[in-house]
């Protein structure tokens, strides 16, 4: 018998507080007995199911914390190249667009998009100004989002990077 089948089992209409007890039982031995990288992995994935797939603040940050780019120097651009204020108001003027997705998914994607795609843009752009650069990674990440054929609409950015 798997956990699962017993707390099925043993735990199905027995109440809340039953059931409470049994997931601080479970994570207590969680935290004493798997590695971090594998209980980082567990809590990812889940948040993901109680969250339906999408990010808050502390996964996020998380994220895009590991995110660069190279730039033609060699130096690494990390980010985050915006702050969480300037994405909220990006976010607020497109949020109509990619009305599946939430502010850090938002805010994940267009960190994201300059760290995959600043290179590039900078090459056929060369001319451009920090400012119309921005524009187009705004516009980039509301593209990748709004993609109507993904089989993970609605949560596409979490399952990528997850």
């Amino acid at each position: 018998m798997t956990l699962y089948e017993m707390i099925k089992k043993y735990g199905e209409g027995k109440g809340e507080t039953t059931m409470w007890a049994s997931v601080c039982s479970i994570s207590k031995a969680v935290d004493e007995s798997m590695p971090e990288n594998a209980k980082r992995s567990l809590m990812r994935e889940v948040y993901a199911s109680m969250s339906g797939y999408h990010y808050n603040e502390e996964f996020a940050m998380e994220d895009v914390a590991k995110m660069y780019y190279k730039g033609t120097d060699g130096k690494e651009h990390h980010a985050p190249y915006w702050t969480v204020d300037q994405v909220r108001a990006v976010y607020e003027s497109v949020a109509r667009n990619i009305p599946d997705y939430n502010f850090w998914d938002f805010y994940v994607t267009l960190q994201m998009t300059k760290a995959d795609n600043c290179p590039l843009i900078m090459r056929w752009f060369p001319n451009s100004t920090p400012e119309e650069r921005d524009k187009m990674f705004v516009d980039m990440a509301v593209n990748w989002l709004d993609d109507p054929d993904n089989k993970n609409a609605g949560h596409k950015i979490w399952s990528y990077l997850n």
